[in-house]
């Protein structure tokens, strides 16, 4: 209970903030799949019940271009939604305009002290971020802090929350507790909550699963766009249609995929097992070979020993933002199950450890958790990249 309440504490503090700054513009940088879309709704409606203009981009990954460019227009309320934790040094040192700073993210994490940053994240008190809380958890509780009538939205915590592995528990109890009182989140008997809110009646595992495809199939089509809008003013028969497409192309893409894998097999170093999809899912975002990731761990021919590791490429367009300098490439790594053992007692390092790093070491950068991390490089890196983490990962 102290922990809860040195968080919550914190969750207040920064509202104060806010709401004591005289800012009134926000820029909301979010993540591209359902904890992303959810947080980001969550968090623009808190802003915006604080009186703040709100801008929304979407982000696969934290580009340096992208926050440099932000922190150093006119002083701004900036968060930094389900990505940043991972790199709160590079944010307090962009902030050139000292505006200020909001990190509601779940991911591992740094503790920096500055005045103008405010990282709420449920690490920092003592909370696992791989159980306890998803960033839309952190996002409803910072809402309902700001605004109590804003409980009525409890149940996108509940789809955000759904990408944690294993029973609800932890903060994310908070949320479900809420939904449930309020009839926004009833038991189907079947052990998938049915979601009935806001133009929402959808089981929460297909609610979750129509939000990631608009996030990351639809990153280039405005999908983002359309999730966040449904996760407040519900799924109309426009969004349904084109995620179900979404979900099409993205099938047929992972078929493509699986079917390359199956006859050439994985490529093989000592400590890790990788492919590299090249322009396979081309129109996508890179979110989508993370995923095929979180699939293949589980597919006989894969070593249960050994990180895996997938690649794609990506263009340079930020919808929203711009374009970067140059093509990137997409790594993402998953543990398979036998390693992700090895990591949780401490004989195999971690991947938000040995991911990053690596791409740091080529020029990129990446985040993630201790069995699932991801991260970007330039093209043409990718020998070198695969060389770094073999080594990091004996």
């Amino acid at each position: 209970m102290e922990r809860l309440h040195d968080f919550q504490n914190r969750l207040g503090s920064a509202a104060w903030a806010v709401r004591e700054s005289g800012i009134r513009e926000a820029v909301v940088l979010h993540h591209d799949e359902a904890d992303g879309l959810t947080s980001a709704a969550l968090t623009k409606l808190a802003l915006s019940s604080l009186g703040l203009n709100t801008r929304v981009i979407c982000l696969d990954k934290l580009y340096p271009e992208v926050v440099k460019d932000i922190e150093s227009g006119p002083p701004l309320l900036i968060a930094y939604v389900d990505l940043g934790s991972g790199h709160i040094d590079w944010l307090v040192e962009a902030n050139s305009s000292k505006g200020l700073i909001l990190v509601l993210d779940h991911h591992d994490t740094s503790s920096i002290q500055d005045p103008s940053l405010f990282n709420l994240n449920p690490e920092l008190y003592g909370f696992s971020g791989e159980k306890d809380a998803s960033s839309a958890t952190v996002a409803y509780l910072f809402c309902k802090t700001v605004d109590p009538e804003l409980i009525s939205y409890a149940h996108l915590a509940t789809i955000g929350s759904l990408e944690l592995p294993g029973e609800t528990q932890g903060l994310n109890l908070i949320a479900m507790k809420d939904a449930k009182d309020l009839g926004l989140v009833r038991d189907s008997g079947k052990g998938d909550p049915k979601i009935q809110a806001k133009g929402i009646d959808l089981s929460r595992t297909r609610a979750s699963s129509l939000l990631n495809v608009l996030g990351s199939v639809g990153y280039y089509r405005n999908g983002p766009e359309m999730g966040i809008k449904a996760c407040t003013t519900g799924f109309n028969d426009q969004t349904m249609t084109m995620a179900k497409g979404f979900e099409e192309e993205r099938k047929e893409a992972n078929r493509k995929m699986l079917a390359i894998i199956r006859k050439d097999g994985l490529s093989q170093k000592k400590n890790i097992q990788w492919f590299h999809a090249h322009d396979n899912y081309e129109g996508m975002g890179g979110k989508v070979v993370g995923s095929f990731c979180s699939y293949l761990r589980y597919q006989r021919g894969v070593n249960p020993v050994k990180y895996l590791i997938g690649m794609m490429n990506v263009p340079p367009d930020i919808p929203g933002w711009g374009r970067l300098p140059s093509p990137m490439v997409k790594v993402s790594g998953r543990a398979p199950q036998i390693l992700t053992g090895l990591i949780e007692k401490g004989r195999k390092p971690s991947l938000s450890k040995i991911l990053p790093d690596s791409c740091s070491r080529v020029g990129g950068f990446g985040d993630g958790h201790s069995v699932a991390a991801s991260g970007v490089f330039p093209v043409g890196k990718e020998e070198l990249f695969l060389d770094e983490i073999d080594r990091m990962g004996a």
